[in-house]
């Protein structure tokens, strides 16, 4: 009888088991791993959104040119702009107009009077005289304003008398004195014409190319010659 000696070899042993990674480093290796995943997750994310952002910056600067075209056709397809004529010389007008108004403003409430006295203040108090039976045809100032030259038409000579009684209590017209008054009849007009004047009768007669004679009618053609 022959006798063998086996033996028996368990491989699943720990000895026989390759040398595993300790646990901190596999860790370590692990949360290295999803970082790089992430990483490149996100850069994946970047180059989509570049190539995205790249194709819609591309079809709007396409749109826009499009339309610029579009634009372009349309404005080579409309007739040349043209003025019309009368509007612009209408607008020319206004425009002039409204240079003389302020004109005529600025020399009414510019001029250098004395602090009782003003071309705006008298102007102002001439429009609200309400006498009925008075009506007012034209005004003028006479040396710098101190005296005054009114002209105008009534039906009864007496309402004269009151029409300067109550323009004299005005504050415009405290300082001021009529030294002529006339009231006459004209022929083929059934109203009287009066003339009230604070000038004394010689300096009245008196012509001087220095004496600043302002009238309505002066006043807006100076305003219109550009000399206020």
């Amino acid at each position: 009888m022959t006798w063998e000696i086996k033996q028996s070899v368990n491989f699943y042993l720990e000895e026989f088991q390759p040398p595993k990674i300790p646990k901190d480093l596999r860790l370590i290796l692990i949360g290295a791993a999803v970082h790089v995943g992430v990483a490149a997750f996100a850069i994946f994310c970047l180059v989509i959104n570049w190539y995205y952002q790249g194709q819609r910056l591309e079809n709007m600067t396409e749109r826009q040119a499009l339309v610029e075209q579009q634009v372009a056709n349309i404005e080579n397809e409309r007739p040349p702009l043209q003025l019309n004529d009368a509007l612009v010389n209408e607008r020319t007008k206004l425009r002039t107009d409204l240079e003389s108004s302020q004109r005529i403003l600025r020399y009414l409430t510019q001029q250098e009077l004395d602090s009782s006295r003003s071309f705006t203040t008298m102007v102002s108090q001439l429009g609200e005289q309400d006498v009925k039976g008075v009506w007012l045809k034209s005004f003028a100032f006479y040396e710098e304003g101190r005296h005054i030259d009114i002209t105008g038409y009534t039906d009864d000579p007496a309402k004269v008398s009151r029409y300067v009684s109550d323009l004299l209590k005005r504050s415009g017209f405290t300082e001021q004195a009529f030294r002529f008054v006339d009231v006459r009849k004209e022929e083929d007009n059934r109203w009287l014409t009066f003339r009230l004047d604070s000038r004394p009768r010689e300096k009245e007669n008196q012509v001087s190319s220095q004496t600043a004679v302002l009238t309505a009618a002066e006043i807006q053609r100076r305003a219109r010659e550009g000399r206020l």
